[in-house]
């Protein structure tokens, strides 16, 4: 998949075609024309990409040390590479995994309450680079250093705009709490992947017909792309279901609106037959990718639950798998216990609380009093900035000035809303990294119509450049506790704005 650039529309394309032209918006605050492509389109989006490189590679074994959740998911990781499925580990696991032993797991099996593919995608790494701390952070760098070159040119490609595409990746480039969960190996980082790349696809999708002069039969690539990314979302965390659906809507209103805009005499109809119809095949093909995601589970024998043989109709594996599931709700339902890191989802665009991976004092920064701490904290420029641009969108969607305001602003929901539901439960700050990319996308629009006296101007200015370099220097002086590095107390104090991030 790849975003491409091409200066001619044809006038009957294939149905594998997709073009970066669409039909003109008429609309003051677009810019119209087609940005310039080849490498013109590829240069910005290509540097932020290489920015997010420098502050995510470096040093990405360090701390040396199961940080966080890592104590769950490197494990489980590992046992899906030498097993198929989870196995409990040994008494004192993480220290002999630290010292370089995998002798570390029992014959019974572990109770896992997330699908296998991001433990799967851990393993993977571990699997090629070792069993050790770079081993099972190296494909979430890899995963989170795409995300910045993937949402650069969507951007791009949603406004029109080289200067607004290469924003919003300088600005996920320097997202404190993307740089650390890139670094770290939990699972809400290959969601955030499969999301932005799902993503793309639906507005390749939308693209693909604004510029047919009549809808095309037969497959569309780019949705049957966005589903097997939607199906590796939910087969990383169930939260992907809630992108499903989002997308899916948007997908199926950009369909009728298209129809309506081309005076179809039988829009109605045809949509029903031709659109609604199929596109609920979507949810049939996710949930078989879903259930493919536990082959490992379904091929052995030791996975927990698996040999289950209750009161049910379905194949015994099936009624098994379903059985575990009904748990696996349960425990996330009800999943309420005390944490001194629990964050409202409320507060998680403030950046009120957020959590601390990793907190160690020692004496290696030249002083008696020292910290070094990994901590997910977000770019203040970013966030702040980013609760004023969102409701700029809310507001572009309102007067109808923005044809890219609508599914950026459906994006960041799509991520936040539904964990309003669930207020009591106990829910951390990071799983905002999977929003944090539409975050970026309406920093960049929002900043792009402030500081542009004319909207349809693709140039670069001061005030647009000196944002930028704000919000860099910000995350130069954070990012020592960002990534760990150590500090005299004073000088990770002065770090800590809000009594809340400590």
């Amino acid at each position: 998949m790849t975003l491409s650039d091409n200066s001619e529309v044809q006038p009957e394309p294939t149905d594998l075609d997709i073009t970066q032209n669409v039909q003109p918006i008429r609309d003051d605050l677009m810019i119209a024309d087609v940005p310039r492509g080849g490498w013109a389109g590829w240069a910005g989006p290509l540097f932020a990409t290489f920015i997010g490189t420098l502050l995510r590679l470096p040093n990405l074994g360090k701390p040396h040390a199961l940080i966080f959740d890592e104590t769950y998911y490197v494990k489980d990781g590992l046992s899906l590479i030498k097993f198929g499925y989870e196995r409990k580990a040994v008494d004192g696991a993480d220290e002999k995994l630290l010292s370089g032993s995998t002798d570390i797991f029992q014959g019974g099996a572990s109770y896992v309450v997330h699908p296998p593919l991001g433990k799967w995608i851990i393993g993977f790494g571990e699997h090629m680079f070792g069993a050790t701390p770079f081993g099972w952070r190296i494909m979430m760098a890899v995963l989170g250093i795409a995300s910045i070159l993937i949402t650069a040119r969507v951007a791009r490609r949603l406004t029109h705009s080289n200067v607004i595409g290469t924003t919003a990746g300088l600005l996920l480039a320097f997202d404190g709490l993307h740089i650390t969960m890139s670094r770290t190996a939990l699972l809400d980082t290959p969601l955030s992947f499969f999301i932005i790349c799902a993503f793309a696809c639906l507005i390749l999708d939308r693209d693909h017909n604004r510029m047919r002069t009549e809808f095309a039969r037969g497959v569309r690539q780019p949705r049957v792309w966005m589903t097997f990314f939607l199906g590796c979302a939910v087969s990383t965390k169930w939260s992907g279901i809630y992108f499903a659906l989002v997308f899916g809507l948007l997908m199926l209103f950009w369909d009728w609106q298209a129809r309506q805009e081309r005076i179809e005499i039988t829009a109605t109809k045809n949509w029903v037959i031709r659109d609604f119809l199929p596109a609920l095949l979507m949810p049939l093909a996710i949930v078989a990718m879903y259930i493919a995601s536990w082959v490992g589970w379904f091929r052995t024998k030791g996975g927990w639950n698996r040999d289950w043989s209750g009161d049910s109709p379905l194949p015994q594996p099936l009624a098994a798998l379903l059985h575990y599931h009904q748990d696996m709700y349960n425990f996330h339902t009800h999943l309420t216990s005390a944490h001194s890191y629990k964050a409202n989802p409320l507060t998680w665009p403030f950046m009120i609380r957020p959590t601390s991976f990793f907190y160690e004092t020692a004496s290696t920064c030249g002083s008696d009093s020292c910290s070094q701490e990994v901590i997910p904290l977000g770019n203040p420029l970013i966030w702040w900035g980013g609760v004023v641009a969102l409701g700029v969108m809310a507001w572009l969607i309102a007067r109808r000035r923005h044809p890219a305001a609508l599914p950026i602003l459906a994006g960041f929901l799509a991520g936040w809303a539904p964990w309003l539901i669930y207020i009591q439960r106990t829910t951390f700050t990071f799983y905002s990294v999977v929003f944090i990319p539409f975050t970026a996308m309406a920093c960049a629009l929002a900043l792009h119509l402030v500081t542009h006296r004319k909207k349809n101007d693709d140039t670069w200015n001061w005030p647009m450049v000196a944002t930028i370099g704000a919000v860099a220097l910000l995350t130069a002086f954070f990012y020592p506790i960002l990534v760990g590095q150590s500090l005299t107390y004073d000088m990770w104090q002065l770090r800590m704005w809000l009594p809340s991030w400590i």
